[in-house]
């Protein structure tokens, strides 16, 4: 399933596989799986853009 994640954020995000695979690794919560993860960082980006920041 992380390859799958992986795969999205940096489809979502325009960053290549290998940094999205990082960034699902090095900014994950503890007890939060990587699927979570990749929504939380998803959901963050997006409110980012609305908010113009």
């Amino acid at each position: 399933m992380s390859k799958v994640d992986a795969v999205r954020l940096s489809s979502v995000l325009g960053i290549d596989v290998a940094q999205a695979m990082l960034r699902l690794r090095n900014e994950r919560y503890p007890a939060e799986t990587e699927h979570d993860t990749c929504l939380r960082l998803i959901a963050e980006d997006t409110q980012r853009r609305r908010h113009g920041a």
